[in-house]
């Protein structure tokens, strides 16, 4: 694999199979190098030796991954506290330390903000079990920005890679909450028609970027998923997948949005 960034992955046993292995399949198709532990410990090794000194010691960044089950993992908690004591001996305060939180819904963010409030400020990033193409590759670009910001450099300009990542944080939150919005009110049968879906969609806002590229996705003249803004929000509301190449393939509901928004807003 070659000199690449050091991944600690801290995570649950139970949730190794379902959740862990695929993601660090991925991460190490990206070409980032993942210390995991049914990999690095051999019978007889000592445990604690291994995990604290081998691993998250000598990592160049932690990658916690808050589940139900991770939230209730002695050893997890036991893997965060030893960073933010390993931190705080450097000097590196929470924004600038080498913890990256990821976590699996909702309900499980709101329990890392009960029990562990520090890591709220942090970077944190929703990775669902069934994630995307555009979150893995969210994660990669907040680890190599995570490194890369250890590594040197003025202060504020560590402060404002972290602060551009916290803001797709809160996008893709935002995007979470909106989606989990319309699920509720189709369950209420408040939401009986796909045009009621699309209203809630363009009064959110958080397609006015992919609204602007109409005609180009129209077209299919192959966009790139780069060019068109909004295009998370677009793939999680279904609108639009991205192909090979990262074009961006409009789909059938995407067209159906398009009929929808010029029939409602020509002049």
């Amino acid at each position: 694999m070659g000199q690449s960034v050091l991944v600690f992955v801290s995570h649950s046993s139970d949730d190794k199979e379902g959740l862990i292995e695929p993601l660090v399949q991925d991460l190490e198709d990206c070409y980032i190098n993942v210390w995991l532990d049914k990999r690095k410990i051999l019978p007889g090794d000592n445990l604690r030796k291994s995990i604290f000194r081998d691993g998250l010691d000598k990592a160049d960044v932690a990658l916690i991954f808050f589940t139900e089950k991770s939230l209730k993992s002695s050893w997890v908690d036991r893997e965060i506290k030893h960073v933010l004591r390993e931190e705080s001996k450097k000097g590196n305060d929470f924004d600038l330390n080498k913890i990256i939180s990821i976590f699996d819904c909702e309900e499980t963010y709101n329990q890392i903000a009960v029990r562990y409030p520090e890591l709220t400020d942090d970077l944190l990033h929703l990775m669902p079990e069934n994630y995307n193409r555009i979150q893995i590759g969210q994660l990669i670009s907040a680890i190599w920005s995570k490194y890369l910001s250890l590594q040197g450099g003025d202060v504020e300009t560590q402060r404002q890679l972290l602060t551009k990542e916290k803001e797709i944080f809160q996008q893709t939150k935002d995007i979470e909450a909106l989606k989990k919005t319309i699920s509720e009110l189709k369950s209420n049968n408040s939401v009986n028609k796909i045009e009621d879906e699309f209203l809630l969609f363009f009064r959110s806002g958080k397609v006015d970027g992919f609204i602007n590229a109409q005609k180009e996705l129209l077209a299919g003249s192959g966009n790139s998923s780069n060019s068109v803004a909004n295009i998370s929000e677009a793939v999680a509301f279904g609108l639009v997948t991205i192909g090979s190449y990262e074009t961006v393939n409009l789909t059938q509901k995407g067209r159906d949005f398009f009929k929808w928004y010029i029939l409602n807003n020509s002049n």
